[in-house]
C-alpha cells in the first residue's frame, strides 16, 4: 500500500522541471572524459569500498559476540533507527561545512567502527557499534552524492551518478569476496582490520584528490 501510495503521488503529483539547454559538448561515456577531479574522487571511493564489505558480515559477528539470533532483527531494526537519526544532522553538516569533510568523518567513524568490531568481546560492544555504525551513514550516504553534483557541471550529472555508481558497485563483490576469505582463511578481526585500514587511507587520500 504505501509503494501504490507513492506512484499515485508522483504520477499525479510530481512535474519535471525541463533543464536549460546545455552548450557545452557532451563528455561521453569514458572515463578519460570525465573531470580530473572526479575521476580522483571515484579512485578513491573504489578504494574505500573495497573494504566495505556486506552488513551481513556485521550481524554474523553480532551474533558470535553473543546476540540471540532471535534478537538479530531487532539488532537490524536498532542500526536503522540510528540511521535514521543521523541522516538529517548529516545533511546538515555537509550544508554547513561541505561534503568532503562529512564524508572524511563518516569514513573515520566507518576504521573506528570496524577496529571496534575486530576487538569487540561481548554483547553488549554489537549493540554499541550497531548504533555508532548507523552515524557512519548519516555522514556519508547524502554527502557522498552531494560532492558528486558539486563536482560535474550541470548537464552532465545523470552520468556522473552512474559512474559513481558503477564504481561502488564494481567493487562490492570483491570487497566481500575479501571480507570473506580473511574471514575464514585467518579470523574475523583480520577481516574488519583490514576494512577499518582501507577506511582510515581512503579519509587520507580524499582531500589530497579533491584539490585543484
Amino acid at each position: 500500500m504505501p509503494g501504490l501510495v507513492a506512484l499515485a503521488v508522483l504520477y499525479f503529483k510530481v512535474r519535471e522541471i525541463p533543464p536549460p539547454q546545455v552548450v557545452e559538448k557532451p563528455i561521453g561515456l569514458k572515463f578519460r572524459t570525465l573531470d580530473p577531479t572526479f575521476r580522483r574522487y571515484l579512485g578513491v571511493v573504489l578504494l574505500f569500498t573495497l573494504g566495505n564489505a556486506s552488513d551481513a558480515f556485521l550481524l554474523l559477528r553480532a551474533e558470535a559476540l553473543g546476540v540471540p539470533v532471535a534478537l538479530i532483527p531487532l539488532l537490524w531494526g536498532f542500526l536503522h533507527i540510528s540511521k535514521m537519526m543521523w541522516s538529517l544532522p548529516g545533511g546538515l553538516l555537509s550544508d554547513r561545512l561541505g561534503p568532503k569533510w562529512v564524508i572524511v568523518s563518516g569514513w573515520l567513524v566507518y576504521a573506528a567502527v570496524y577496529a571496534g568490531f575486530a576487538g569487540a568481546s561481548t554483547a553488549w560492544h554489537a549493540w554499541a557499534l550497531f548504533f555508532a555504525y548507523g552515524l557512519f551513514y548519516g555522514l556519508t550516504e547524502a554527502p557522498e552524492k552531494a560532492l558528486v553534483a558539486k563536482l560535474t557541471p550541470e548537464g552532465f550529472r545523470a552520468r556522473a551518478f552512474g559512474a559513481y555508481h558503477f564504481v561502488a558497485g564494481l567493487a562490492a563483490l570483491p570487497a566481500s569476496l575479501l571480507f570473506g576469505l580473511l574471514w575464514e582463511t585467518v579470523n574475523p578481526a583480520a577481516a574488519f582490520l583490514m576494512g577499518a585500514g582501507l577506511a582510515g587511507l581512503a579519509a587520507l587520500l580524499l582531500p589530497l584528490a579533491l584539490r585543484a
